[in-house]
């Protein structure tokens, strides 16, 4: 289990708002372009049914990437799938939906 003093906390920009995410070092190099991913798949969405709310859109993602995990992908790939997972879990978690 990595120590808390092993980690740095990064700011991931979902959606268009900011939340603080801790990571390890090898986790550092890709938050960037997880970030890039996750925006441009909720963009995506929100493209293809603009009558949908942004949340709608998040929340259209974290399914994508749920349903991915499921399909029983490699194990690269399921380490990646999870990390997106935990990012937009996050997000949901922090976001104030009123």
């Amino acid at each position: 289990m990595m120590k808390e003093e092993d980690l740095k906390s990064v700011i991931m920009t979902i959606a268009g708002r900011p939340f603080p995410v801790k990571v390890d070092y090898d986790e550092s190099f890709y938050v960037k372009d997880l970030e890039q991913e996750i925006n441009a798949k909720i963009m995506d969405y929100q493209k293809t049914y603009p009558t949908r709310d942004k949340l709608d859109c998040v929340i259209m993602t974290l399914l994508s990437y749920t349903f991915d995990l499921r399909k029983g992908p490699t194990s690269v790939e399921q380490e990646e799938v999870t990390q997106k997972l935990q990012t937009i879990i996050e997000v949901l978690n922090d976001t104030d939906f009123n």
